[in-house]
């Protein structure tokens, strides 16, 4: 869940149907030709109206695509892949959700006469740990992944190539100290991982700071994206 002290509310937007995900769509208020585009991935028991309640805080020149994830929860919520069936999660729905965010990204893309080469994935929790899925197996179809509070599967390191491309993938990293959900330890591992790979993340850690988007984090993301 967000963080109660962020108060940037989500404009009314009808949800989007047609591509490979649904998705909440939020066009850019300063017009441009091949705009960039933001899409927001949700965590775990969540939908796309969680993350597409900060979109008025992203730059103006920007298409913000908040997506929903294809496995609905008995309870209500959606999420990536299963999580109840083993710690790094269900192999099979990791690799699925994967190639239907890497055809979503294609697919918004086109539609949307957006720039194809600069797209960024932005995720929370299970979201997080998508855009790490997407952003390190494509990263010449991602220009950046911004990583809150997530981790990298070891299923995920034997699919990750270093070449020139992924060392061009633009990283930002927020974790807190204080995280119950996923321990700050399995951020930071990740992060020196990324190093020990030749990569340049962005880090940043938040005392005290439990499993949620602080309004601090959000300041060091939107610092980050300019």
């Amino acid at each position: 869940m967000l963080c109660a002290f962020i108060t940037i509310f989500a404009q009314d937007a009808a949800l989007q149907t047609g591509l490979s995900l649904k998705y909440l769509l939020h066009v850019p208020s300063e017009k441009s030709p091949h705009a960039p585009v933001i899409i927001l991935l949700h965590g775990y028991g969540s939908d796309e109206r969680d993350l597409f309640e900060l979109q008025s805080a992203f730059p103006k020149n920007c298409f913000i695509v908040a997506t929903r994830a294809p496995y609905s929860l008995p309870g209500g919520g959606y999420e990536w892949y299963d999580i109840r069936n083993g710690h790094d999660g269900n192999e099979d729905q990791l690799i699925s959700s994967r190639q239907l965010i890497e055809k979503f990204v294609e697919e918004v893309t086109k539609k949307y006469k957006a720039d194809a080469k600069s797209v960024y994935l932005i995720g929370f929790s299970q979201g997080a740990i998508m855009s790490y899925e997407v952003g390190l197996t494509n990263p010449g179809k991602i220009k950046g992944i911004g990583v809150l509070s997530g981790r990298i599967y070891e299923s995920l390191k034997p699919q990750i190539k270093t070449n020139a491309a992924l060392k061009q993938l633009r990283i930002f990293i927020s974790h807190g100290t204080a995280d119950d959900r996923i321990p700050f330890a399995n951020g930071k591992e990740s992060y020196q991982y990324l190093k020990g790979l030749g990569l340049k993340p962005d880090f940043h850690q938040y005392p005290a700071m439990g499993h949620t988007i602080s309004n601090d984090v959000l300041k060091d993301l939107l610092q980050w994206l300019k």
